[in-house]
């Protein structure tokens, strides 16, 4: 059997995957990632190194021919892209992913072939979903009633390495963060949808108190409502998925898009210090240091941690903007990608809880939660990495071993995947840890 892959978190992938003598692997990468190709295959056996352009769709889809199964740990958009070459190649796909519209058309062609396209593997989406229905399903085996389901994931820097206004640091380009900010968001509480417009999300963020020991914030994420149907919990009234952050990280975001960082208008840039374009934002680029800072203040309305939020980010600094950024968003992507990505030496943590209200038939109620908590290792692999790359190996394995018989698209909510998916996660030291709170009154 062999294996195509792009390797972005592909590591854990390479590493699960060649435990076994019979799979051969290669690692695709553009030139730019060719070092990373060599180290990576060269510290497992059977694996290759392939530099590959991927919008050569000649050569890409003879590369894709040449193999069982193709893993795309490309950037989302590129996904309908590789979907249509497998499709071609009758060849099964694997991504971490969502599962998007077009993916799903072009699996519907892709089921006419016998062709597996497995979408959201990885953690979150992935393990969000093995954990959950699995909690479902052992509530309904003992006749419960899910009456709510919230929740809510995050991957962030461990505790101690989190001063910064946004308690939060970038494992990768910076812009994809900052647009799922000023996304929509939709979610049912009580019965009513509750709708959240683009721009408001960080405005609606409130603490998270079901894990004390961390100090969290949370907010919706995407359109939770579809998931009362896919998740077959029609019984509930309220669905909730989210996205945790440390407290602070909202205030500061909604900052930085109040003062204008998150505008895409072209400005004419050459010449601009950081501070240059903040005072532009505020009205005035003439404007003294002192003049910008009280102006600061007066726009949060004296909220000095918002004020100092942008001081900090070192959006006052005197340093030229690089040449090239026409906007301040381009600006302040370029900004966070050199100030605040996260270094070798520092771990991070993915902090993951569901929890379920459940009527029980004695017409009792009490929540059942599933809190996950799983650190980065110093000097190995992060908590990310490993929380995407294990289950999405774990996946590959399953598909190359005959063991998933759905064709087309498949999401890892049936018994036949997320149950050994999740038996091989705590056999790597992937284990969510379970607590059943009683109704108190």
């Amino acid at each position: 059997q062999s294996s195509g892959i792009n390797a972005e978190y592909g590591e854990p992938v390479v590493e699960y995957l060649t435990r076994s003598p019979d799979v051969r692997i290669t690692v695709a990468m553009g030139s730019n990632d060719e070092a990373q190709a060599t180290a990576l295959a060269s510290k497992y056996r059977n694996t290759v190194p392939q530099l590959i352009d991927v919008g050569n769709r000649r050569n890409l889809s003879a590369e894709i021919a040449k193999h069982d199964l193709v893993i795309s740990l490309l950037p989302h958009t590129m996904h309908p892209f590789i979907a249509e070459l497998c499709v071609d190649a009758r060849r099964n796909m694997l991504t971490a992913s969502y599962a998007t519209d077009a993916l799903r058309n072009i699996a519907k062609r892709g089921a006419q072939k016998g062709i597996m396209m497995l979408n959201e593997v990885g953690l979150d989406p992935g393990i969000d979903h093995m954990l959950a229905m699995n909690l479902f399903d052992e509530i309904k085996q003992n006749n419960g009633t899910i009456e709510s389901f919230e929740s809510f994931c995050g991957g962030l820097p461990a505790p101690q390495f989190t001063n910064n206004p946004l308690r939060y640091k970038f494992t990768w380009f910076p812009r994809g963060v900052l647009l799922n900010a000023l996304s929509e968001a939709k979610y049912l509480r009580d019965n009513k949808i509750v709708t959240v417009e683009s721009g408001t999300l960080m405005q609606v963020a409130k603490p998270f108190e079901v894990l004390p020991g961390f100090n969290l914030e949370c907010y919706p994420n995407r359109d939770s409502t579809i998931y009362k149907e896919d998740y077959g919990i029609e019984s509930a009234h309220t669905v909730l998925r989210g996205t945790l952050r440390y407290k602070g990280f909202s205030n500061a975001m909604d900052s930085l898009i109040k003062i204008g960082y998150f505008k895409s208008d072209e400005l004419n840039l050459a010449g601009y210090s950081w501070a240059d374009l903040t005072k532009q934002l505020l009205g005035d680029r003439s404007m003294t240091h002192q003049q910008c800072k009280s102006k600061l203040i007066s726009v949060f309305s004296g909220d000095r941690f918002r004020a100092s939020s942008v001081v900090k980010l070192g959006l006052l600094d005197n340093d030229l903007i690089p040449a090239g950024i026409s906007n301040p968003m381009d600006a302040l992507v370029e900004k966070l990608a050199s100030s605040l990505m996260m270094p070798k030496d520092e771990t991070d943590v993915i902090i993951m809880n569901h929890s379920v209200g459940v009527r029980l038939p004695s017409g009792k109620c009490e929540t059942h939660r599933s809190n996950l908590v799983v650190y980065g290792d110093e000097g190995g692999w992060s908590a990310m990495s490993k929380t995407v790359g294990l289950p999405v190996g774990i996946a590959a394995e399953m598909m190359m071993n005959g063991d998933i018989k759905e064709r087309g698209l498949v999401l890892p909510l049936s018994k036949e995947i997320y149950k050994p998916m999740l038996k091989k996660l705590e056999m790597e030291g992937i284990i969510e840890r379970r607590e059943v709170e009683p109704e108190d009154f």
